[in-house]
């Protein structure tokens, strides 16, 4: 894994901006690490800790399974967060597999997996667990998935849901 920036104030007491990268295999035994690095970024955000712990295990799990990641690629993960308690976090894949049923490109979406079926749920505990995500492509023509947890003191995506 490769960082690339990183802001902290680790021991100052209060809440800080924080701003990472990291760039790793699209192997899932990096899975444990990233939770850890998650956690250890956000350790100041407590409001969004566990839930982004999840997120970040979650979206990376798929890029690992779902895209061409997974067969030797690599997984681009960032974390922002801002002093409001905003954060913002990002898994970029090298992009889709071919869906064997359809031959068409794989996308992220939520699916709707009959009650005993097993998987197909994360995108699901994701959209459960933040305020906002989404997916978009990239130049490149992979997927960048994202989930936003709101500050705390602000909430601008309450009228979104409305």
């Amino acid at each position: 894994m490769r960082e690339a920036h990183v802001m902290s104030g680790v021991g100052t007491g209060r809440l800080v901006a924080v701003s990472e990268f990291w760039r790793c295999p699209g192997d899932p035994t990096q899975c444990p690490g990233l939770r850890h690095r998650t956690r250890t970024a956000l350790h100041a955000f407590a409001h969004v800790v566990d839930d982004a712990e999840l997120v970040i295990s979650e979206l990376f799990g798929n890029a690992c399974r779902h895209t061409r990641s997974g067969q030797g690629g690599t997984v681009a993960v960032s974390i922002s967060a801002l002093r409001t308690g905003f954060v913002v976090l990002t898994v970029t894949d090298d992009g889709p597999l071919t869906d064997p049923a359809t031959g068409r490109p794989r996308v992220p979406r939520l699916a709707d997996p009959a009650p005993l079926a097993i998987g197909h749920r994360g995108l699901r505990l994701v959209a459960d667990v933040c305020d906002l995500w989404g997916c978009s492509r990239t130049d490149e023509g992979g997927h960048a998935v994202w989930a936003a947890f709101e500050s705390p003191l602000y909430r601008p995506f309450a009228a979104l849901s409305a």
